[in-house]
């Protein structure tokens, strides 16, 4: 497996609990939606992480599929805010998901 990889499996992973912990901490959750849809980015981000340190050639794949899934999902409400950076990142990211898949 890729350093490049094991890096960013790690680091997005990271990043995704560090967002929903931040956003917990400053939003009150009434919606089932959001419920649903950060116990979805959690387990993504958790498998991002194992999936890491137990080398599987099985999680691996399927914890970058989790992740470009949600990438792609989310970028359509940060269009419909006007959040051009977010977008960018987003885009970015899908780019770099799409690259680093094709060494898997």
């Amino acid at each position: 497996m890729s350093d490049y990889i094991t890096y960013y499996a790690i680091i997005a992973g990271i990043s995704i609990i560090a967002y929903w912990i931040n956003y917990l901490r400053k939003s009150k959750l009434n919606n089932t939606y959001i419920k649903t849809h950060i116990i979805a980015e959690i387990t993504t981000a958790a498998i991002l992480i194992y999936s890491v340190f137990t080398k599987s050639t099985v999680l691996i794949p399927l914890s970058f599929g989790m992740l470009l899934y949600a990438t792609i999902n989310i970028v359509g409400e940060y269009i419909d805010k006007k959040e051009i950076k977010m977008v960018g990142i987003l885009i970015i990211n899908i780019i770099i998901l799409i690259f680093l898949m094709n060494f898997l």
